[in-house]
């Protein structure tokens, strides 16, 4: 029965093999996907300098220096990471991340920041802003969690597509695939 029915697809078996491999090899990668996996870096920053009059002299004035960076870390693994510890150079001015969740900031060794985030959901984006007000700005010193260390990556800041145009990207990918699957069976 399953001889007939194989056979009834005749001229198609070559494409249903080469997409059933496609498949197949897709599942394998999900697979071997790594559990937790953290990347991290910098993608904006900003320097403005404000002029302040000065109270004794109206003709008089200083600058202020703010500087604002912003930091991204995210878990793109299966799993949650927990127990994240972001660390940098120096403690800036003010700190602020996004989306709103329970963190706790320390100083640590000689004068670094130490940001504990208690979890991160497998493909959570969290956005971390620093404004430093005449001091020099930090940098990333290390990323860590219980289960892995961090790694970091050029973020690019780019705009975000409907879940529509991901799908058939998707679909094209595994299309194209097993077209290139089915070229190589045939030579």
């Amino acid at each position: 029965m399953l001889e007939s029915l194989w056979n009834s697809f005749g001229p198609f078996q070559t494409q249903l093999v080469s997409l059933a491999l496609s498949l197949l090899s897709l599942f394998v990668l999900w697979l071997f996907k790594a559990r937790v996996k953290l990347i991290y870096g910098k993608a904006n920053n900003s320097l403005n300098r404000v002029s302040v009059p000065s109270s004794e002299s109206s003709q008089q004035s200083t600058y202020t220096e703010i500087y604002v960076e912003k930091f991204f870390l995210q878990n793109v693994g299966r799993k949650p990471a927990t127990d994240v510890e972001f660390v940098l150079s120096n403690f800036p001015t003010d700190i602020n991340i996004y989306q709103p969740r329970e963190a706790e900031f320390k100083q640590v060794g000689k004068g670094d920041c130490m940001i504990k985030i208690p979890k991160i959901a497998p493909s959570e984006l969290v956005i971390i802003d620093c404004v430093y007000i005449n001091m020099h700005a930090a940098y990333i010193t290390s990323v860590k969690c219980t289960e892995v260390l961090g790694k970091e990556v050029p973020f690019q800041t780019i705009r975000k597509y409907p879940k529509f145009v991901e799908y058939a990207l998707l679909v094209g990918l595994i299309l194209g695939i097993a077209f290139i699957a089915q070229v190589i069976i045939t030579i």
